[in-house]
């Protein structure tokens, strides 16, 4: 674009002296700088040395026509508008100059100084904008130029950056499981620290972890909070360790009023022994609230309906079957104490969760069902599926897997370890299908 200071140039070409001065007299008050030329060669020399926005030429010229001089600056200035001067008689000379030498109109003499002064102008504006255009177009490439270089630079980045993720996904998935798999050890450690602490309370918790598995399996939870019902029954009475057995047998109404004092607080306890890990304040939340009654009569903070949590509901319901069916050795006995609790439901238990409690009890214990016969086999024998008939301890005692419990991978791994670490004097007994006669 030009300026004040830089004005655009227009070339006028004419072989008579007076007329190229009415012509620079014409434009004296525009804001463009006029050169002049007495012949073609003249405006060829003068157009090797200057940017030119507009010339204009005489036709009528010796040695070299208007049409020839235009024709042959447009290897030297292709981008000027090129405008011809031309008489009555020569119109298709000019015809000539606008085909060959790639002028854009003609100007017939004698010309209105206004229509001149207009057309040659709008020709410098012309030029001005097609100079524009062509640096906006350069600009443009080149900017389109960089951007595919950044975009094949930042596709690469990309590929490199999601394979970097990729592998930093695949070491943190690895190191979550592995988290999880130490998380439920702990768990399991735990547990087996109370079995040595208390056989009662293992036995128990272990009864109610069972039913309450078997229970949350058909409620419309999600695996994360299944998983924190089932621990939270797992450990549902660790704040009664270290408290006398003869006291952990009683039923409340057996109680005296200082034992009775004593035994609502295992709750608080079991919370507070928990919630300095993090991960099991939701178990510990489970736990404080499940002696909670359904009517709001339970204990410690007497809340009712859906203010227990639904974890602590139904670790309540199955806490209290496996109580009351303590010494059941027949279906009757069974059914008897599913009666007793289907009574108490929607006063100290969930009404909706008595179906799935007797579900969850059919499933789980089967009386007199088992036709199978009991073998003795070595760790390194184990097979995917079989059951096992005994507790199985270490050397020392430590329950490594509960009777009635179905092998898997995860404890072929278990027995074969403890069996290693702290070997037992016996095999481990499972049953095996008696063979038809």
């Amino acid at each position: 674009m030009s300026s004040p200071n830089n004005p655009p140039k227009i070339l006028f070409v004419d072989d008579e002296d007076n007329v190229l001065k009415a012509l620079k007299r014409l434009f004296v008050d525009e804001n463009v700088e006029v050169l002049t030329a007495s012949s073609g060669k003249e405006g060829l020399e003068i157009l090797k040395n200057n940017e030119v926005a507009v010339i204009v030429s005489d036709q009528r010229m010796p040695e070299m026509t208007g049409a020839e001089f235009l024709e042959k600056s447009i290897k030297i200035s292709p981008d000027s508008i090129r405008i011809v001067l031309t008489g009555y008689a020569d119109i298709e000379t000019a015809m000539y100059a606008i085909n060959k030498g790639g002028a854009s109109r003609y100007i017939t003499k004698p010309w209105s100084d206004t229509e001149l002064l207009i057309t040659v102008l709008n020709a410098v504006e012309t030029y001005n904008l097609k100079k524009e255009n062509k640096q906006l177009t350069a600009l443009v490439k080149k900017q389109n130029e960089e951007l595919k270089k950044w975009n094949a630079e930042l596709e690469i980045y990309v590929q490199q950056h999601t394979i970097d993720l990729t592998r930093q996904n695949k070491e943190l998935m690895k190191l979550n499981e592995k988290l999880k798999k130490n998380f439920k050890d702990f768990i399991s450690a735990i547990f087996r620290i109370i079995e040595l602490q208390n056989r009662v309370i293992y036995t128990h918790s272990n009864n109610v972890a069972m039913i309450v598995s078997d229970m949350v399996n058909n409620l419309s939870l999600s695996n994360d909070e299944r998983e924190t019902i089932v621990i939270a029954a797992q450990l549902h009475d660790i704040g009664k360790i270290g408290t006398k057995d003869p006291l952990i047998l009683k039923s409340m109404a057996e109680m005296t009023p200082e034992e009775k004092e004593e035994y609502i607080k295992h709750p608080l306890i079991g919370q507070s022994a928990l919630d300095v890990v993090e991960d099991l304040r939701q178990v510990g939340i489970l736990i404080r609230h499940h002696h909670e009654w359904y009517n709001g009569d339970g204990f410690p903070d007497r809340l009712k309906f859906d203010k227990i949590p639904l974890g602590s509901r139904v670790i309540a319901i199955a806490d209290k079957f496996d109580r009351l069916s303590q010494n059941c050795n027949s279906e009757d006995c069974i059914n008897a104490t599913l009666k007793k609790i289907k009574n108490l439901s929607g006063s100290q238990f969930d009404p909706d969760l008595y179906e799935h409690l007797y579900n969850a009890v059919k499933s789980v214990i089967k009386l007199g069902e088992s036709q199978d016969v009991e073998i003795e086999i070595k760790p390194v024998d184990l097979i995917e599926g079989m059951v096992v008939s005994r507790d199985v301890r270490s050397g020392t005692g430590l329950l490594l897997l509960k009777k009635g419990a179905v092998i898997d991978e995860k404890s072929i791994e278990i027995l074969k370890r403890g069996y290693h670490l702290d070997p037992a004097k016996a095999g481990i007994f499972v049953y095996a299908k008696r063979k038809k006669p």
